[in-house]
């Protein structure tokens, strides 16, 4: 069974669940410890955190993307740990007492949700509500003493302290976990000095809203999985993650133009077509997309470009990130079936055990998938094959 099916299952089956609500801006190793402990000590089924969308109280946050995808990364090795997108999904401010009402009616299980003791709820939309829905777990920090509240052992750390230590160039290794630490660092987020003339953090943002513009709702969501897959294979296989989320948001950029506009396209932007692409224009929306990355958002890495491409008509040799973004396109989370002589789960298994093989599973799918659907099979498929094959 696939991680959202589990999900969906555990949130089904569960009978009490430890709500963490937060910014998260960084999640870092205080954050986990609090999480471990109430779920021991309250003997939870399991931790939902759910970073906050637009937080009444509080005032600029980091894109929300960025907080979703360090959340998911810093609980990937916990099966006891999830992360749900509700409140980032929601338009308009968010609040808990619909956070909790929209969880009511997925579950039936009692919730249990996590403050620091310092949290005035009474201000809070509805409070006189709250204790219907949840029961607070209130937590402190070493040395802060708090009526009702557990003390938690481990390091006082916060948000604000390693933002604070970014921007001065001081270390957080072993602050927060390891793949969080490097994607601050490949997104170059929180920095003050950012003289190099690239600013990744603020142009993933104007890129997500750049695509969110120009495709369905439905391809959207597709996208937003393709990017958090990719971002965990980065994670597991030590590719650089702005390269990998740069590469995951562009990759169906140009899918929904139609034939004729795909072609003018073509010709708008000098990309020479054989005749099966001619023919079967749609197939070059890769390619499309890979130089409007470059015209319109001054996209330049090679690599980036390369694996937007290569996902649709794959070319030989293959890099790292070409076989992620190829992969993550076959296997996100919103996928619900795969064409080739595997299954979709067995597919998504084998991404973890042997990329190469798992990119050989995944073209001889869409070469299947192809020819049933009688169009016209590119020969470069062919050719990529046989390159992965002899490449072991």
């Amino acid at each position: 069974m696939d991680w959202l099916d589990e999900f969906n299952k555990k949130l089904a089956n569960a009978k009490r669940i430890g709500i963490f609500g937060g910014a998260f801006d960084p999640i870092h190793n205080g954050h986990l410890t609090v999480a471990e402990y109430a779920r021991h000590n309250f003997n939870l089924d399991f931790i939902l955190f759910i970073p906050t969308g637009t937080p009444p109280h509080k005032g600029k946050i980091t894109f929300n993307e960025h907080r979703y995808l360090m959340t998911l990364l810093a609980i990937a090795d916990n099966p006891n740990f999830c992360v749900s997108r509700l409140e980032l999904d929601r338009t308009g401010e968010s609040y808990t007492i619909d956070t909790l009402r929209s969880l009511k009616t997925k579950t039936d299980a009692q919730l249990f949700f996590i403050i620091g003791a310092d949290a005035t709820t009474e201000t809070w939309k509805e409070s006189e509500n709250l204790p219907q829905l949840c029961q607070f777990i209130r937590v402190t920090r070493p040395g802060y003493a708090a009526a009702n509240a557990f003390e938690i052992p481990g390091i006082d750390i916060s948000g604000t302290m390693l933002r604070d230590r970014i921007k001065n160039s001081q270390p957080i290794k072993y602050l927060l976990p390891t793949a969080v630490e490097k994607y601050i660092y490949d997104m170059q987020l929180y920095k003050l000095d950012k003289t190099d003339n690239s600013d990744k953090a603020d142009q993933i943002a104007e890129i997500y809203t750049a695509v969110k513009s120009q495709i369905s709702e439905k391809r959207f969501r597709h996208t937003l999985g393709v990017v958090q897959t990719a971002v965990l294979l980065a994670d597991f296989y030590g590719e650089n993650f702005y390269n990998a989320h740069v590469a995951a948001i562009f990759h169906d950029y140009a899918k929904e133009y139609s034939n004729h506009e795909m072609l003018n396209l073509c010709q708008q932007l000098q990309i020479p077509l054989d005749e099966i692409q001619q023919q079967v224009p749609n197939i070059m929306h890769g390619a499309v997309a890979a130089k409007l990355a470059n015209r319109n958002f001054a996209i330049t890495e090679k690599i980036i470009l390369h694996a937007i491409e290569n996902h649709t008509i794959p070319k030989p040799p293959l890099s790292l990130l070409d076989k992620i973004i190829k992969i993550a396109d076959n296997t996100e989370p919103n996928r619900q079936n795969f064409s080739g002589q595997i299954t979709l789960h067995e597919l998504r298994k084998l991404s973890k055990i042997d990329l190469n093989k798992a990119t050989i599973s995944a073209i001889i799918g869409d070469m299947e998938y192809t020819k049933r659907k009688g169009q016209l099979l590119h020969p470069l498929s062919t050719e990529v094959l046989q390159y992965l094959q002899k490449e072991g």
